[in-house]
């Protein structure tokens, strides 16, 4: 079996995506920490080859085995390689009792959630859960759950590509090599830690002089016990309505996505903020060209700084630059990145609250596989969870299909009208597309 090149038990610094993460985590212990994907599989499946494509590809991703060591001091914890865990910890093999296909199903929605609502201590476990749950010969239930600290979406995608390759070249040809040897993570976030851009430091100072955080005591939070945790607004777009969108993109030059946030900022800025200036969280892929296919936690959650303006055709003008700005100024060494996101977070304590936007091309993860009359579908149990807001998070997921947008608001806005006021603008600044709670 191929295995990383990574040295076991030798420590690394963690990359600048998840100091950044490990950040938000400690500021907000409610927040997610996982990813997932889970996939119904059909046909008969050998269950003996289908584990030995799970241990090859946890033995090719160093980033699967990576453990966190806390040795107490202040800053952020160092990780290294962890060996190759045995059969038993890589896959949990289930046959559940069930009296139908629907029950079984209902079954596989609750272990999903119950997976990716459970908390993560990488000091002792693998960042990963792999449940295989069967309910008949020809129908399984694989869940994959992974700690956000060891991948993010990109990540998780090459995770995935490499399982199902995996499982088909030991399917089709038993006695071929495996996919090719990805390259190492912790390997990758050694030479990150070392390689911060000097620009990228520069451009950093510069923004968090012009932040000038207010100094105001923190927004005390109100108690929200008993009450509905967040408010959500989404939206299917597709057909008429996504010909609309993505017309109404191209006459304010900028993609679907950065018309959502400025339809969003314009709306905060506009109904409930304060303040002349807002910035939103936005998560950037920091993977070198070298490291495209490596798999890991590259992503960093940087803020993107936008004035008031008049009108929406300005705030889509002042995204599209910012954004691009951030991008190109996404490595740094650590400490520009402690600096910039202790100076942006004073401003979200201060105010009591965050503005977050992200974006997913579900075109990056592998779509229905079929080896050797197996078909796998995904997206086939998805998890019921409660969305948590200490603030507006929009979340576009794009690609092939439909554009769905969610919007969550923090109940700080279900006070009054707030939340009311906030989802016709953000209407408006899309073109009316209707938004469902």
């Amino acid at each position: 079996m191929q295995a990383s090149t990574a040295a076991p038990m030798a420590r690394y610094p963690l990359t600048s995506g998840q100091s950044s993460f490990y950040a938000q985590t400690r500021a907000q212990p409610e927040m997610s920490g996982s990813l997932s994907a889970a996939y119904r599989i059909e046909g008969e499946l050998d269950v003996a080859r289908f584990a030995e494509a799970v241990a090859r590809t946890v033995g090719q991703h160093d980033a699967l085995r990576i453990g966190l060591c806390d040795d107490g001091r202040l800053g952020d914890p160092t990780q290294l390689v962890r060996h190759q865990p045995d059969g038993a910890s890589l896959l949990s093999c289930q046959q559940v009792r069930s009296s139908s296909e629907e029950q079984f199903s209902r079954y596989a929605r609750l272990v999903h959630g119950k997976d990716l609502a459970e908390p993560w201590d990488l000091s002792t476990e693998y960042p990963f859960r792999f449940r295989l749950l069967r309910h008949s010969p020809t129908v399984h239930a694989f869940l994959a759950s992974f700690s956000h600290m060891a991948l993010d979406g990109r990540g998780m995608a090459l995770v995935l590509r490499d399982l199902w390759n995996n499982f088909e070249h030991d399917t089709a040809h038993p006695d071929r090599p495996s996919v090719p040897q990805p390259q190492s993570f912790v390997r990758a976030a050694e030479q990150h830690a070392a390689g911060g851009s000097p620009r990228a430091a520069g451009f950093w100072r510069q923004r968090i002089a012009e932040n000038c955080p207010s100094g105001e005591p923190p927004t005390e939070r109100p108690d929200t016990t008993g009450q509905r945790r967040c408010v959500i607004a989404q939206a299917t777009v597709s057909g008429a309505e996504r010909a609309m969108l993505r017309e109404r993109s191209r006459n304010h030059g900028c993609t679907e996505f950065q018309l959502t946030i400025a339809a969003l900022a314009h709306a905060v800025l506009t109904e409930v903020a304060t303040d002349d200036r807002l910035h939103v969280w936005l998560p950037i892929d920091a993977r070198s060209p070298e490291d495209f296919d490596t798999s890991g936690m590259f992503t960093v959650s940087l803020p993107v700084a936008l004035p008031r303006t008049g009108t929406l055709r300005e705030m889509t003008r002042q995204v599209g630059t910012e954004v691009m700005a951030v991008a190109a100024n996404r490595q740094m060494d650590h400490t520009t990145l402690a600096a910039l996101q202790a100076s942006f977070r004073e401003n979200d304590t201060s105010r009591g609250w965050t503005v977050v936007a992200s974006y997913f091309n579900r075109a990056q993860n592998p779509g229905e596989k079929a080896v050797q009359g197996i078909v796998a579908r995904p997206g086939s149990y998805p998890a019921d969870f409660q969305y948590e807001s200490r603030g507006v998070e929009l979340a576009v997921l794009g690609g092939a299909g439909p554009l769905n947008i969610t919007l969550a608001l923090d109940p700080v806005f279900s006070a009054d009208t707030a939340a009311d006021r906030l989802l016709s603008a953000f209407s408006a600044g899309l073109g009316g597309i209707r938004l469902t709670r």
